[in-house]
């Protein structure tokens, strides 16, 4: 466990932060006074200086600071230089050099957005995230990458654009890496229907407040879509035509298949008949070993085969997951995994670097896995971005999460004219997402005053179904209607 002392200022939630970027996976406690066991980081903002402490077993051992000129900080830069003492500090303590420097937003190219239209050069945006916040070039070339390639479909946003998000949070069982608000099948069974009631109750109230927008895009997720049987899902679907308009006005319908042993071509059929566009099949690693560790209850050929049959039926939109950094695999596994998705050719592949989420089974048993280092992670995105290339793909969006292995980022790569929207959308924020189900969160966004707000829903299934009436009353007062 880490603790850390905050003083003259309030930003704990920064300090902890910028100290898991260099000891993840632990645990951290706010204190009063440097520990008599373990390591404690003092964080002190002074006049004109903040300083951050280096403590072990209660000892002092190293000090860092960083001087600014302007008395009266704005709160941005007040974080950034409490995180750069603290950071300068580590880094010397740890020799670690993070990639992403002390960089610890989510959403890296929606900053270089930001930048651009304050009227920032491109030079002048890399020099933000280089000297700024000491992010490598690479990962500052990446996110201007990132950045130009949204922009075009930012562009076309108007205030009364918007997307929709469905929920479906089953799985046929729950993987060593997940933490996602999502309920084995073989548990909730007796629930789907109930909770599938209660969804349609929500989306028919959801689609009499949407006439007055325009529908651009519509995602599917999870959980596990596809753990529905067909019928269900034809349900879903033919709910969701009777309540949104998506035939007429939706540019992308996409539905997260997800798992291989869900989809069957029935299944898929149900989709093409009711306009899906855009379907992502998500094999995580392509090495047999793997899935059977991770609890992937499906075989690499079940893989080949379910894409071989979306394929037949007509879907020119597929998308493919994969996660580096996953227990006991190597660098030549990755490029293993990589040469199978080369002979594949997906249209999208997402590659995701494995985060240890709290609430997974791969955190509560974490002293049994061997884990990738961040020297092997490297190498292995590398390698993912070499074919990526090789398949005429370029990065399209990126995120990035707590608790990365290394921390890295998660990258989508697309051919020409494939970008998912929807995540373009989701992830800079600058349109209006209206979400249904358990665990879903709408957002609306004044494109005018930059400002987004948010409507959650209850994460447990069991709450959902019980409180759906007052998930929907909180869309009626976040809608102020």
């Amino acid at each position: 466990m880490i603790y850390f002392i905050i003083e003259n200022h309030t930003l704990k939630h920064d300090v902890q932060t910028i100290i898991q970027v260099f000891y993840p996976n632990l645990h951290y406690y706010m204190v009063e006074q440097p520990q008599q066991n373990g390591i404690t980081i003092k964080s002190i903002l002074e006049q004109k200086k903040a300083v951050a402490i280096y403590y072990e077993n209660g000892i002092q051992k190293e000090i860092s600071f960083v001087e600014y000129d302007n008395s009266n900080l704005s709160e941005k830069e007040k974080k950034r230089v409490i995180k750069c003492s603290i950071y300068k500090l580590l880094k010397q303590i740890t020799n670690i050099r993070p990639q992403w420097g002390f960089i610890t937003g989510v959403r890296p190219a929606k900053t270089i957005n930001e930048l651009l239209d304050k009227g920032y050069t491109e030079e002048q945006c890399l020099r933000y995230f280089t000297q700024g916040y000491d992010v490598t070039e690479q990962k500052a070339k990446l996110s201007l990458e990132v950045a130009k390639a949204e922009r075009d479909i930012l562009s076309k946003n108007k205030q009364n654009d918007v997307s929709l998000y469905v929920g479906i949070p089953f799985c046929p069982t729950r993987c060593l890496y997940c933490s996602f608000t999502s309920y084995p099948l073989t548990q909730y069974q007796n629930k789907v229907e109930l909770y599938l009631k209660a969804l349609y109750k929500e989306l028919h109230f959801l689609g009499e407040y949407t006439k007055s927008f325009d529908l651009k895009t519509v995602y599917v997720g999870g959980g596990t879509p596809t753990s529905l049987t067909a019928e269900q899902m034809k349900q879903l679907f033919e709910t969701m035509t009777n309540n949104f308009d998506i035939k007429k006005g939706a540019l992308e319908f996409c539905v997260e298949a997800g798992r291989p042993d869900t989809i069957t071509k029935e299944k898929l059929c149900v989709m093409k008949e009711y306009g899906v566009n855009r379907i992502s099949i998500n094999p995580q690693t392509m090495n047999q070993k793997t899935l059977d560790l991770i609890g992937r209850k499906h075989s690499v050929e079940q893989i080949k085969q379910i894409y071989a049959t979306a394929r037949e039926i007509g879907f020119d939109v597929i998308n493919m997951d994969m996660i580096l950094g996953l227990p006991q695999e190597s660098v030549k596994d990755v490029e293993y995994s990589m040469k199978e998705m080369e002979k594949l050719l997906p249209d999208n592949l997402t590659v995701h670097t494995l985060a240890v989420k709290r609430a997974s089974r791969l955190k509560e048993n974490f002293n049994l896995y061997t884990l990738t280092d961040a020297e092997q992670l490297q190498k292995m995105i590398a390698i993912a971005a070499e074919y990526a290339q090789k398949m005429d793909m370029k990065p399209y969006y990126m995120y990035r999460q707590k608790n990365m292995v290394g921390n890295f980022e998660n990258v989508g790569y697309c051919a020409k004219s494939k970008e998912c929207i929807y995540n373009i959308q989701i992830m800079e924020e600058k349109h209006n997402v209206f979400a249904a189900g358990a665990g879903a969160s709408t957002k609306t966004v004044d494109i005018a005053q930059n400002r987004v707000e948010r409507i959650f829903n209850v994460k447990s299934v069991d709450d959902y179904i019980a409180r759906i009436d007052e998930m929907i009353d909180r869309k009626k007062k976040g809608f102020q209607i």
